[in-house]
Order: structure tokens, then sequence, then C-alpha cells
């Protein structure tokens, strides 16, 4: 199961009810609450209830900074410490795991760490420079959901995705789409150079 955008708490409430019976389906949770850029996707009210509903669902939590901290209540993280320690809190919170992403973070990497309540791994990623890159967490968020259904545990299928996402950023540039920030490039690894 993968979930996005949930915008209210009815909703929240309504996908935590018809999850309950499937606990042993993995569940990937992609927190859409923060637009890139800036615009809150979330009301208000619905981040206690996919905090105290859907979160402890969730097989794997796939934050961006911003929604970490704003499902913990703090500071958006600046650096790695921070991410780690906003890691682990989440996990506390009852996710099965979480992966961080930490591409609001600022330098020339994009790492993502992966927290489980026994340990930290952390995903390098070098930063490509481009504008295309609308829909990064979903996909990555869809990708985790597909490795999981396949059988892989949650690092392999971590690892997996990461490299998917950070190939379809690389390639998003051979894409010519709308206006503005376009769409990373989900088949670059089907396509012939």
């Amino acid at each position: 199961v993968k979930i996005g955008m949930i915008a209210t708490a009815q909703i929240a409430h309504a996908v935590a009810d018809a999850l309950q019976d499937r606990v042993k389906t993995p569940c990937v949770l992609d927190p859409v609450m923060v637009a890139k850029g800036g615009a809150r996707l979330l009301n208000e009210d619905a981040v206690s209830a996919l905090r105290t509903r859907l979160l402890p669902l969730a097989t794997l939590l796939t934050p961006n900074l911003p929604e970490a901290a704003d499902l913990l209540g703090v500071p958006t993280a600046q650096t790695r410490a921070q991410m780690g320690e906003h890691a682990r809190a989440l996990v506390n919170l009852g996710a099965q795991a979480v992966l961080l992403k930490g591409g609001h973070l600022t330098g020339d990497e994009s790492p993502d760490v992966l927290a489980t309540a026994s340990e930290l791994i952390w995903f390098e990623g070098t930063r490509t420079s481009t504008a295309n890159t609308h829909g990064t967490g979903c996909t990555l968020s869809a990708a985790l959901a597909a490795h999981l259904a396949h059988g892989k545990t949650i690092q392999q299928a971590a690892r997996a995705a990461k490299a998917y996402v950070t190939a379809a950023i690389a390639d998003a540039d051979q894409l010519s789409v709308g206006h503005g920030h376009g769409p990373t490039h989900h088949f670059a690894n089907l396509w012939s150079q």
C-alpha cells in the first residue's frame, strides 16, 4: 500500500480504518504536507490524525525535512546529525522504519537516512542541478512500495528506490514537458540514450 496526500483528518481516519485489518500488508506512508514551494497541502487538523492513526500503521514513512519537522513540532533539520535525531524520533512515534529525505539540505550532497528501531543507514547522493524535480517524493514512495511488494527488505527497497530516483533526476533534462518545474524522467532506464 502506498499512501500519498490525504488533505483532511476525515480522509486520514477513513484510510486508517480501511488499513486496520491489513496490518501485515507493507505500507509506505508519504506524508505529503508541504509543497516544494512552501504551500501547505495538509490541513492542520489532519496532522494529528496522520501522526496518531496512520503513522503507526506504516512499514515505512518517507517525509522530507519540513514534513518531519511538522510531524514532530520542531524546527526543520539543517544538519545530518539533526536528520538522524528526527528520523529516530519518528520511529519512536510508531513507524516501523523512516526514510528521511535530505533533499532540502544545502550543499552538493543529498543524503537520505533510513532509521529503524536499531540503526541508522545513510544513502548518499550527489545533488543534480536541474529544475525538473517535480514529483520526486511521490516517485520515491511509489518505487519503495513496488520494491516491498516484490519481497525486498526495507533496506534493499530503500537502496533500489534511491538509485531509481537519482537516475530519474539525473536524466530529467532529456524531457521537454510543460513549463516551470518539470517531472523527473521515470523511464530513463528504459529509453536508449
